[in-house]
């Protein structure tokens, strides 16, 4: 009985780490075409509302899709999107052409590949933010 208590105590506690620790690296917004992608995500940070998503890994490339952040500083109501890696745990980070994040900023080329309607696609990983699974 003594060890029943205490095993059962723990075995509670971390179910509810658990439950904890899924809610904070869940998706906000369109959370449903992160999850499943099943590698984790890109989303646009806090510091720059929004993620262009590309056809390539270039500036002037075509602009599939603008990722939103809408949270804290950013405008428009709560949540932000995100769009699914192409690459398991978000790897695959390439070096492609220059990029800045905001007019007059530092210089890039770091590019991730994502998934943008079952297609790969690229996003500048330096204006935004990625999380794994």
């Amino acid at each position: 009985m003594r060890v029943a208590r205490p095993l059962s105590l723990f075995a509670a506690l971390s179910i509810a780490l658990a439950g904890a620790a899924a809610t904070a690296t869940a998706a906000p917004a369109s959370a449903p075409e992160a999850a499943a992608a099943g590698s984790g995500y890109a989303a646009p940070t806090m510091l720059h509302c929004k993620l262009n998503v590309r056809s390539a890994t270039k500036s002037s490339a075509t602009v599939l899709r603008t990722l939103r952040n809408r949270n804290g500083n950013c405008p428009g109501k709560g949540g932000h999107d995100s769009v699914p890696c192409w690459l398991n745990k978000c790897g695959g980070i390439t070096a492609g052409g220059s990029y800045t994040c905001q007019s007059g900023g530092k210089s890039y080329k770091s590019w991730l590949p994502v998934k943008h309607q079952g297609k790969r696609a690229w996003v500048a990983i330096k204006c935004g933010t990625y999380v794994t699974p």
